[in-house]
């Protein structure tokens, strides 16, 4: 399972599942109901997926600085969008600066679901200069100079 790019993704503000069940017919089922895009590593899974007509992205690489920029080349946006909560996938809010506390003057996010609190610090800093890499290195060059439809295959379905 891809579960840290899953959660580096959510850093992103995107909505990522984990799935419900073991089985890939469970994990279809489940992208199907919920129209999700399947992001995997699994040539069998990726072919499954496609001959179902779901959206499916296959990852090559088995580095996260590689993923992302997979990802990156798929047109989705390296940038911090603190939306989702990396642990439960919650939708984060905004702490008031009222309810500051014990960070003033620090922006934070709290999960509506599990209540992980998230803030910018040291950390942010160093999420943002691998972003801003993976940024340079996918305008630079694409990874699959010999499969020019792995991106643009991503795109397509999410259009739909």
């Amino acid at each position: 399972m891809l579960m840290r790019l899953g959660r580096w993704l959510r850093l992103l503000g995107q909505d990522v599942a984990i799935p419900a069940g073991d089985s890939d017919g469970e994990l279809l089922c489940q992208a199907k109901a919920e129209r999700r895009t399947i992001i995997t590593r699994d040539r069998g899974l990726f072919q499954a997926a496609r001959g179902r007509g779901l959206s499916c992205l296959l990852i090559r690489s088995s580095k996260l600085p590689d993923q992302l920029a997979e990802m990156a080349q798929s047109g989705l946006p390296m940038r911090l969008d603190p939306k989702r909560c990396t642990m439960c996938n919650g939708p984060l809010d905004e702490v008031d600066e009222a309810d500051e506390g014990e960070m003033p003057g620090r922006r934070r996010w709290r999960c509506r679901c599990c209540r992980k609190i998230y803030w910018v610090g040291g950390h942010w800093k160093k999420v943002e200069s691998m972003l801003e890499e993976i940024r340079i290195r996918s305008e630079k060059r694409s990874l699959f100079p010999d499969d020019s439809k792995h991106a643009g295959a991503f795109l397509e379905d999410r259009e739909e």
